[in-house]
């Protein structure tokens, strides 16, 4: 009997012993794992805000959409300018003298792709839109205009909600530890993301 006893309580803390390791390790493996997600979605709303950029530099605006931006990224060129201040010298009747006048000229260079610009010939550019470790949810983008005293400014907000990007984990610890990841905002004119 005192045979059997003994058994039954190394059964018992072996249980407990990895009962207690699991509760430790939960959230080490949560934390590595979260950081490795983070990292790839970090690196695909740094895409979206390249894009935005370029987007707006063509269209003096951003795009509300991935179904506006991506065609343009994929297919748009930008202008290749030259820009070059002269001074050339002109005779001024009312003063009857030669004057100096600044002179600007931009001259155009050539055009190059957008996409192969920035990011380079072999980005798949229909990725841009998808969050990295999900089965093909989409990022949240929006666009708009805020005011900021007399000026208008165009805004921009690209966001991962946490619960897709860390769908699997542990819920409790995805609701508690960690956040949503975004780039831009639709509320002040920045542009940089919230990991910064």
């Amino acid at each position: 009997m005192e045979k059997r006893i003994r058994i039954g309580l190394w059964i018992l803390v072996i249980g407990l012993s990895y009962a207690l390791y699991s509760v430790i390790m939960n959230p080490i493996r949560f934390n590595k794992e979260k950081n490795r997600r983070s990292a790839d979605v970090i690196e695909r709303l740094k895409d979206v805000r390249k894009a935005q950029l370029a987007f707006k530099e063509v269209n003096r605006y951003y795009a509300s959409n991935f179904d506006e931006l991506i065609p343009l990224i994929d297919t748009g060129l930008f202008t290749i300018v030259q820009r070059r201040d002269e001074e050339l010298k002109f005779y001024n009747k009312l003063y009857r003298e030669y004057q100096l006048k600044d002179t600007t000229y931009i001259d155009t260079l050539g055009f190059a792709s957008i996409k192969d610009s920035i990011f380079g010939e072999n980005y798949n550019i229909q990725n841009l839109r998808l969050i990295p470790h999900t089965q093909g949810t989409e990022l949240e983008l929006r666009a708009g205009k805020i005011k900021s005293g007399s000026l208008s400014i165009q805004v921009f907000e690209a966001k991962a909600p946490k619960e897709e990007y860390l769908k699997g984990l542990d819920e409790d610890l995805v609701k508690n530890a960690s956040k949503d990841l975004t780039v831009g905002s639709m509320t002040s004119a920045k542009i940089n993301g919230n990991w910064e």
